[in-house]
């Protein structure tokens, strides 16, 4: 028996749904053909120069050899705001602490040339070796930046034995 006490369905009723599956099934196909593009390109980014900002170590030891990547020409940055961007990647090649994670607060402070603009970003950042990114978004011209790194270690609390160190570099936007 069918819904509703009725022993069949109507002819009427079995026709509506075959056409029913027909046109979503359509739909569907034809639906999955497209080509969507919701999100441009991507394009390789420009290595600018590679900074070396050296940090002195929190753990007894020579400094932390820290380079800092400067890219130019993103048109998609990382922290999601509307490029152009330049953006600052440091990393270390040395061992990982070995119990212990560093804290590092990196302060980069610029200004841009062309229009005398000027800002800072601050970037808080934990792991087991020294690495941070920075976007600076100073409109287009020639900018200078100063790259502020204090450096500690997670030990119950962050920051102990903070130790101190900057660095300077330009590009343009």
């Amino acid at each position: 028996m069918g819904f509703g006490g009725r022993g069949h369905l109507s002819i009427g009723r079995r026709v509506g749904g075959v056409v029913a599956v027909a046109l979503m099934a359509a739909c569907a196909l034809t639906a999955g053909s497209g080509v969507a593009q919701a999100i441009p390109e991507y394009t390789e980014p420009n290595l600018v120069t590679t900074l070396r900002c050296d940090s002195p170590n929190p753990l007894p030891g020579p400094p932390i050899p820290v380079r800092v990547d400067v890219y130019n020409g993103i048109p998609f940055p990382a922290d999601g705001l509307a490029g152009p961007a330049i953006s600052l990647i440091a990393s270390n090649r040395a061992q990982p602490s070995p119990l212990l994670d560093y804290t590092v607060e990196t302060r980069v402070d610029w200004r841009n040339l062309a229009s005398g603009r000027t800002g800072s970003v601050t970037v808080p950042s934990r792991a087991r070796v020294v690495t941070w990114q920075v976007d600076l978004h100073p409109g287009r011209g020639p900018v200078v930046f100063r790259i502020h790194q204090k450096v500690g270690l997670m030990a119950f609390v962050p920051m102990v034995n903070a130790r101190n160190s900057t660095c300077a570099g330009r590009a343009s936007a």
